[in-house]
């Protein structure tokens, strides 16, 4: 059930950051944006860890603002890896605002769903 919590909470994160942010751009159906999150959570599961810690010193001199870039970077590689399933950026500055988007909408997606009440 966690899993489709946080699956639930990216594509949320990924619906906002389509509307909010010019330049990012989503024209698939819903069956494309189902596999763009499983893609986005292998990603996030897999090759972000190694980012940070390849990256460890650059985060810890920018006092974490590193990790923004990281984010932005994984966001980049999903968009990549998924091809043409519908989501599409216009270039880093598209992809760096969606990425902060996405990871604000998840945290508070999980945050509210998470919650042990």
């Amino acid at each position: 059930m966690n899993l489709l919590i946080r699956l639930a909470a990216n594509a949320a994160g990924v619906y906002l950051g389509v509307r909010l942010v010019d330049g990012l751009t989503f024209d698939g159906s819903w069956q494309s944006m189902v596999i763009i999150v499983i893609v986005m959570a292998l990603v996030n599961a897999l090759v972000k860890p190694i980012a940070k810690l390849v990256s460890l010193p650059l985060v810890v001199v920018t006092l974490g603002l590193f990790l923004l870039v990281i984010n932005a970077a994984m966001l980049a590689l999903v968009i990549w890896l998924t091809g043409d399933l519908g989501l599409h950026s216009d270039g880093f500055g598209a992809t760096f605002l969606g990425a902060v988007v996405i990871s604000i909408v998840s945290w508070l997606a999980t945050a509210i769903l998470d919650r042990d009440d």
